[in-house]
């Protein structure tokens, strides 16, 4: 720039008219006015970074596929922005596996009840929920939250009553599935990236809690039973109360390794179609929610149908449903294999 020379410029000239004396007062002021140059730019490289960062957090704003609103309440001493910042962490680790899904904003509310998400939406359409975690257990939160956005992501609404809900639990379950992979996400994630700077140290906490959850006793299947045994004598009582939470949790349990191997979970969005007519057997409930779910999804229902011996010989006993024209008896196992394709003869 032109004001170099012009500084050199204007030093040469009071040198030559001056003498000795005046270097020094030049001196002086070419000092002051290198540092307001220097500090000028310094300002205008803030202000720059400044646009710059506001520039991303914008973009970043846009590209969020759902928005969360944390309200005023009694959260014992946390901060809804604290919450909020928690809530997005959780949302984009679960939609991940969801590229394509778009979600009405969520508001989010404390209760001193369980937590939950309403049937009814707000005045704009939002989905409502209660979370009952408080103060720093951002452990609590992360789990409440997961299973209730995952109600969501499997259109929950669609069984609203007076709708039938037939295997509601399986939903439930499949929620507490999602709760434990989260946490274990995001505990494996949160000592190099928390959601806010100042929780770094809180990632041994979180770690601590998962294993805690995910080991307790209850979870785990009584020795020398298999899933199936335990199946037959406790899927009456799921059917009859979808809410057995400890038998939910053991179920989920023992699903954790199909969210955690297998990326795709967009199958979760065709679990719960509009109408659903009459009770069905869970086996006929699997069948149709594989048969609705597009053939590039279906390696969830797949993995699903696998876990609970689709292909065994308790299977054969319940109508397939949309599998093509009713089988006889002799044949539904063939029927199941079809369901499963060739993957399925094997198991896990």
């Amino acid at each position: 720039m032109p004001w170099t020379r012009l500084i050199f410029g204007w030093r040469k000239l009071l040198f030559d008219t001056c003498g000795v004396n005046m270097k020094r007062v030049v001196l002086c002021a070419s000092i002051a006015l290198s540092m307001l140059s220097a500090q000028g730019v310094r300002a205008a490289d803030l202000r720059v970074d400044q646009q710059r960062k506001a520039g991303t957090s914008k973009g970043a704003e846009t590209k969020r596929r759902l928005a969360i609103r944390v309200e005023e309440g009694e959260w014992g001493g946390a901060k809804p922005e604290e919450i909020e910042a928690l809530l997005y962490a959780v949302a984009d680790t679960l939609l991940t596996h969801f590229p394509e899904r778009q979600l009405n904003p969520i508001i989010v509310s404390p209760t001193q009840q369980g937590p939950i998400v309403f049937y009814q939406k707000g005045p704009k359409n939002e989905y409502q929920v209660h979370l009952a975690a408080k103060g720093q257990r951002w452990a609590e939160y992360i789990y409440e939250f997961s299973h209730e956005l995952f109600h969501i992501l499997a259109n929950y609404e669609n069984h609203a009553p007076p709708k039938n809900a037939p295997h509601l639990w399986f939903e439930e379950t499949l929620c507490e599935t999602v709760s434990l992979y989260t946490l274990r996400q995001l505990s494996a994630r949160w000592e190099q990236s928390p959601p806010r700077p100042e929780w770094k140290g809180y990632a041994p906490t979180l770690s601590k809690f998962a294993r805690r959850v995910f080991n307790e006793p209850h979870r785990q299947l009584p020795a020398n039973t298999s899933l199936a045994q335990w199946f037959r004598e406790n899927g009456p009582l799921l059917l009859g109360n979808p809410h057995l939470r400890a038998k939910n949790e053991l179920i989920a349990n023992l699903f954790l390794p199909v969210l955690e191997h297998n990326r795709d979970w967009q199958a979760v969005a065709f679990l719960n179609p509009e109408v659903m007519q009459g009770n069905v057997g869970f086996y006929d409930y699997l069948a149709s929610w594989h048969s609705r779910t597009p053939p590039e999804h279906q390696e969830f229902t797949r993995l699903a149908m696998r876990m609970f011996h689709f292909d065994a010989p308790e299977a054969a006993q319940y109508k397939l449903a949309k599998v093509g024209p009713q089988a006889p008896a002799s044949d539904r196992p063939v029927a199941a294999q079809q369901l499963l394709g060739a993957a399925g003869s094997s198991r896990d």
